[in-house]
């Protein structure tokens, strides 16, 4: 992310503070004028990314991404590049509120005492938290009713575990009036306690530096065969944001055969997996994720610490290859958002 559009942001804020203290005040007595100005300093916050929104509270800040997973990490860097404000709380991403919510949308009620929930369990994807919840004003066929229920639920679920969990949390959601002949639904209240059991007995709970788990997988894109390496030991992973910074190496093969995969001799290929891994597994600076070979390309992802740790292990690969060309990136993606994808 830009860091001089962030300071630029943050210095129109800081000239403009003054009229955003009282908001909640000014918005009851001029609300057309106040909106105008909450719209207008969105406006200068979507210059340095398009994901992110602002909620005002009294005297605090909050960079919201509305609950798009792949803006969280954009919050986070505004937020960790700001500069202090007397009397200003600024924070990254909605928190929790616990159960105090309570909507009325287009008549239709959403509070913890109008809303139940049941699991929803698969054999197939046992570690998944899937859930149905239930209002009974809530139509099968679309409707405004069933527009108000989903809305709302989901603006529920927002305040009751923060934005980020609100989304990471849950696998699966659908909707129901009432539960069917032999289903049992749960309060609402009970939701929190569900979602903290169901994690803690996933594989590796609260394991920071699982042993790695490396799984190959074959499959096809276009026509063309794809190979996957996924270090599965990290579906489901709790400390992604202790590791922010991603590597995202592509190596253009130089010999591949008409299928788009490497031929010849590829341990040229390997030795520079092996150097990047050592690396950054050493005194435990990172985690390796996935190897995707398609059409000609080698694709190689790994989360670190620090920068200074990707960058080190970069130094340390040769100059040139005869099998390959590289490029790459290091980006800042606390949440891992941009490797989706390979885990569960």
């Amino acid at each position: 992310m830009n860091r001089d559009k962030i300071e630029l942001f943050w210095s129109y804020f800081k000239e403009h503070q003054e009229s955003y203290a009282n908001f909640e005040k000014d918005y009851e007595r001029h609300p057309l004028e106040t909106a105008e100005k909450v719209d207008q300093l969105i406006q200068e916050l979507q210059k340095v990314s398009k994901g992110l929104f602002i909620t005002l509270k009294p005297k605090e800040i909050i960079i919201t991404a509305k609950g798009k997973k792949e803006y969280f990490g954009d919050a986070f860097e505004v937020v960790n590049n700001a500069p202090t404000f007397d009397g200003w709380k600024i924070v990254a991403t909605k928190p929790s509120y616990g159960l105090d919510f309570d909507f009325d949308l287009t008549g239709v009620q959403i509070n913890p005492n109008t809303l139940t929930f049941m699991p929803l369990e698969a054999p197939q994807y046992p570690n998944d938290i899937a859930i149905r919840i239930f209002h009974k004003d809530y139509t099968q066929e679309q409707s405004e009713r069933q527009n108000a229920v989903v809305v709302g639920a989901y603006a529920g679920l927002d305040i009751m575990f923060g934005e980020i969990d609100s989304q990471l949390n849950f696998q699966y959601i659908d909707f129901d009036d009432m539960p069917h002949p032999k289903e049992k639904d749960f309060p609402f209240s009970r939701l929190s306690d569900y979602v903290k059991l169901k994690k803690e007995k996933r594989p590796n709970s609260g394991v920071e530096f699982p042993r790695d788990d490396v799984v190959p997988m074959e499959g096809k894109i276009d026509g063309l065969p794809s190979l996957l390496i996924l270090n599965k030991s990290l579906d489901y992973y709790e400390y992604t944001y202790e590791f922010p910074y991603l590597l995202a190496l592509t190596l253009t093969l130089k010999n591949i055969g008409e299928n788009g995969l490497p031929q010849g001799n590829v341990d040229e290929l390997y030795l520079i997996e092996n150097i990047i891994y050592q690396e950054i597994s050493k005194e435990k600076n990172g985690h390796f994720i996935a190897t995707e070979t398609y059409n000609g390309k080698r694709n190689l992802f790994y989360y670190a610490k620090r920068e200074e740790s990707l960058e080190k292990a970069l130094d340390m690969l040769p100059i040139e290859y005869d099998s390959c060309e590289i490029d790459y990136s290091i980006n800042y993606d606390p949440f891992w958002a941009k490797t989706d994808r390979f885990r569960a």
